[in-house]
């Protein structure tokens, strides 16, 4: 995609495009964001993920390991896009080594959407140690359940299928709130039909609200009804409920 089509496909964007373009994009360096005040630069970290190469991954992966915070989350989804086996390295020494777990989520959010990147093995490995892990972060935890249950396949290796299986399963017992709504969630898109029983207890029992979601047992209601052939409600979030 180049930049006409990008600014075709997001028109509520194309004044802020045409500013970046004013200020260097097509010549870009590698430390180009740094000269952007905020607001520009998460555009700028927006707009490689639809535009960037390979050397555009590269910065991405430096804003995601540097500590501009308010970058991280655009760079990782803006890497979920564009980054390739050559970073995947990169994002697992960020996961390892960093102390935020806001970074750290930020890695396993673009880990959990990688589009352009043929590690699926080596991603799913790492999605089930990082939801395994009772001493991370719940939302970080969530997170690779979500990851998991967008990419689990049964053309992984046997042993791996089921150790990602397992976590899921066993995530539905979890204390945290948010752990069981996003390992319903995988037991619905994977179809795990031994989850069946424990879904349908969720579903009576769990009232639970996950912010900006909804209640841990809707989400089991949901998974029942997509495991059963049918096609889950568009659920409304309820902050948004809230609001209205």
């Amino acid at each position: 995609m180049n930049l006409q089509e990008v600014k075709h496909q997001f028109p509520e964007a194309a004044g802020e495009i045409e500013i970046l373009e004013s200020l260097g994009f097509a010549s870009r360096s590698a430390d180009w964001i740094d000269t952007l005040d905020i607001e520009q630069a998460q555009t700028a970290c927006w707009l490689l993920g639809r535009v960037g190469n390979d050397q555009d991954a590269d910065i991405l992966i430096s804003i995601l390991s540097s500590q501009s915070s308010e970058l991280w989350m655009q760079a990782a989804t803006s890497l979920s896009l564009i980054a390739t086996e050559k970073h995947f390295k990169s994002l697992l020494s960020i996961l390892s080594t960093s102390s935020d777990p806001i970074q750290r989520n930020s890695v396993v959010y673009a880990l959990a959407f990688l589009s352009n990147c043929e590690v699926n093995q080596e991603v799913i490995s790492v999605l089930t140690e990082v939801a395994a892990n009772t001493s991370e972060t719940a939302f970080i935890r969530a997170q690779a359940l979500e990851g998991i249950g967008n990419k689990l396949s049964q053309e992984l290796p046997a042993n791996l299928y089921q150790q990602a299986l397992n976590v899921i399963i066993q995530g539905l017992d979890d204390a945290e709130a948010e752990v069981r709504f996003w390992s319903c969630f995988a037991a619905g898109a994977i179809n795990i039909q031994e989850t069946l029983p424990k879904l349908e207890l969720l579903a009576q029992t769990d009232k639970t609200i996950v912010p900006g979601w909804w209640s841990v047992g809707e989400e089991a209601e949901d998974s029942i009804t997509l495991m059963n052939g049918g096609e889950p409600p568009l659920r409304e979030p309820e902050i948004s409920k809230k609001l209205t």
